[in-house]
């Protein structure tokens, strides 16, 4: 596992939260929506066997690992948590893939046009300055990387819960999840937000909502 000079204190604050707030999500309505979410991004990421495959912010390997056969499966994240786990679903499934430390507010540790396909899915909101995380996604592209984001979206998700919440079905649909927005989403995102932040870096392709809750969108650099 590969590593870059990293700020320890956020790297253990990831932790802290991966611990805290597991997933993939197994049960509820919840569990639906993300295997509806990994199927989109899937989809949009039309991987084929010739293709070198970058998920930053792979947390525990369960979309990178449901990959179609591919060259070269990399996945990113900060947490080491996520990664030893990740590493451990990939020998699990018996599958190959690399797997590196990195802060997406740093310069990434890959040489540009080194992947033909780049995931960010469900990343974004985590960080402090989400539009750093693309520009350094940018730098690492080619003009034919297919770039693919998902960021949840958040206030339809709080007024469902909070709904819910008051006729006390919050944890029949939703077990294990937050009333409000998460302690780990340091933003709270929207459709145009994220089309904003990424208006002068890549060129949107095809988007779509996933449930109301989730935006997934594949882009090509401009």
């Amino acid at each position: 596992m590969g590593n870059m000079e990293l700020d320890n204190e956020l790297v253990k604050w990831n932790d802290q939260m991966y611990r805290a707030h597991p997933t993939p999500y197994a049960k509820g309505v919840a569990g639906i929506i993300q295997k509806a979410r990994v199927k989109s991004v899937l989809r949009y990421a039309r991987i084929r066997p010739v293709d070198a495959v970058l998920e930053l912010g792979c947390e525990s390997g369960h979309l990178l690992v449901e990959s179609p056969p591919a060259r070269r499966l990399v996945g990113a994240d900060i947490s080491a948590l996520a990664l030893a786990d990740a590493q451990a679903l990939f020998r699990a499934c018996e599958r190959s893939g690399e797997f590196f430390q990195v802060d997406a507010l740093q310069p990434l540790p890959f040489k540009q046009g080194e992947f033909n396909v780049i995931i960010c899915s469900e990343m974004l909101e985590h960080v402090r300055d989400p539009r750093k995380a693309m520009e350094n996604i940018h730098a690492i592209c080619s003009r034919d990387t297919r770039v693919v984001l998902t960021v949840p979206i958040e206030a339809p998700k709080i007024k469902i819960k909070k709904i819910l919440g008051r006729i006390g079905l919050l944890r029949v649909f939703f077990p294990g999840i937050e009333a409000g927005q998460s302690e780990w989403h340091l933003q709270a995102f929207s459709r145009s937000m994220l089309l904003e932040m990424a208006k002068d870096l890549f060129s949107l392709q095809a988007g779509h909502l996933v449930w109301g809750a989730h935006y997934v969108a594949i882009f090509i650099v401009i």
